[in-house]
């Protein structure tokens, strides 16, 4: 396994900022002095002397380009010469392909289930979540990338980034252990931890990192119903999310009605580094993500569309899980009756436009047989893998896969 990457060493102290240097503004000490007669001679004299200098230039350069003017029309036109090439961006280099990975094992992909897992039965909902390190493509013509998940009440998604849902209602108190890594066949080496967007707790306390092996427990009660973020926050938290420690949290709310269908899809970005090894931490600072993709693997909708039915109504949960880029979701196709984010609740909505950790639901019905694509509508993004398809039961032959 790779080592523990330098940023994760922790700070030795903060330095107190000045911010009148910041700005830009002189010390106090360096401050003009008060004016005074000769103190004006002596600036007149100098703007003097300034604009003569000023003179002289702009004479020569006049005669210099009369004279590579008069020269012109006899001498053949020299190549201009390129300005130097800039340092490359490192968020610039690209992805290493899976031709490029020879020699790597990982895992083979699986495809995530969409449909939203149901509420744990009890009075207490009790979770427990495990970190594991493993190695998985999360496109398939990319090289393999190591991945850090979650994986909750025993269910792990091998072969993809995702991590499963939590679902509970409003109200709900919640039993919670994490485990960073409870076997060696977790191979967890780095310190790990979570924090809840949904919870209302000491972060100080419970969010505290862990070293391998070890554990925490605690509850808290989920009072506000929404889309939520669970991630790790261990340091630097930038690669801990963008090397996979993501995953959405759902309370819903107290009355919501019955659908036919609730599904989820959690966007989430990868920045490849070397084949089978630790995301890329320079691509993670430019924001120049190799893959933007559904649930931990990209397009894996796209090629195997998720099935539902003509007429029926759809609730679909979704979390921008970044760590930097934002969301516009979008169904190519319908409209949604209602939106419920942390923005608040709306109808007939066309994009819902999600920052980083933040999340909702959508609520709409296919009207008309036939496929029907989700995508983030910021299509640059969605050219990287952010793309799926619903697909009706008896939709026309030939579309969709």
């Amino acid at each position: 396994m790779p080592a523990v990457h330098p940023d994760h060493q922790p700070s030795k102290s903060k330095q107190t900022l000045d911010y009148r240097a910041a700005e830009g503004f002189a010390p106090e000490a360096d401050a003009p002095a008060v004016e005074t007669p000769a103190n004006v001679r002596r600036e007149w004299t100098l703007v003097g002397l300034g604009l003569t200098a000023l003179l002289a230039i702009v004479v020569c350069v006049v005669a210099v380009v009369a004279l590579v003017t008069s020269d012109d029309r006899a001498a053949t036109p020299a190549t201009v010469a390129a300005p130097a090439a800039a340092h490359a961006d490192p968020g610039a280099t690209p992805a290493p392909t899976l031709a490029e990975a020879k020699g790597v094992a990982f895992e083979k992909f699986s495809r995530v289930d969409p449909k939203l897992p149901a509420v744990p039965a009890g009075a207490v909902k009790t979770f427990k979540v495990d970190v594991f390190h493993h190695v998985t493509q999360v496109s398939k013509d990319l090289a393999p990338t190591e991945v850090w998940s979650y994986a909750v009440n025993g269910v792990k998604y091998r072969g993809s980034g995702a991590s499963p849902p939590m679902v509970v209602n409003e109200g709900d108190t919640v039993d919670f252990t994490l485990v960073n890594g409870s076997t060696t066949s977790m191979k967890v080496n780095l310190p790990h931890s979570l924090d809840f967007h949904s919870a209302e707790v000491d972060p100080g306390t419970h969010y505290g990192d862990l070293a391998p092996g070890k554990s925490m427990h605690y509850r808290f009660k989920a009072d506000h119903p929404g889309v939520f973020m669970y991630h790790c926050a261990t340091q630097p938290v930038l690669l801990h999310t963008g090397a996979g420690m993501t995953g959405m949290f759902v309370v819903k709310p107290k009355g919501l009605p019955a659908v036919d269908r609730e599904l989820w899809a959690t966007q989430q970005e990868f920045y490849i580094g070397k084949p089978g090894g630790q995301a890329d931490l320079g691509k993670l600072k430019a924001k120049q993500p190799d893959v933007i993709a559904f649930n931990g693997y990209a397009d894996q909708y796209k090629d195997k569309p998720i099935s539902v039915r003509k007429g029926e109504r759809i609730r679909m949960y979704v979390l921008n899980a970044g760590p930097s880029i934002w969301s516009a979701f979008h169904v190519i196709g319908t409209v949604f009756d209602k939106v419920h984010t942390d923005n608040g609740t709306a109808s007939h909505v066309q994009t819902v436009n999600l920052a980083p950790s933040q999340g909702g639901s959508v609520e709409f019905t296919l009207n008309d047989e036939g496929t029907y694509p989700f995508v983030t509508h910021a299509f640059g993004d969605m050219v990287k893998g952010a793309l799926g398809v619903l697909k009706t039961r008896h939709a026309p032959a030939g579309h969709g896969h």
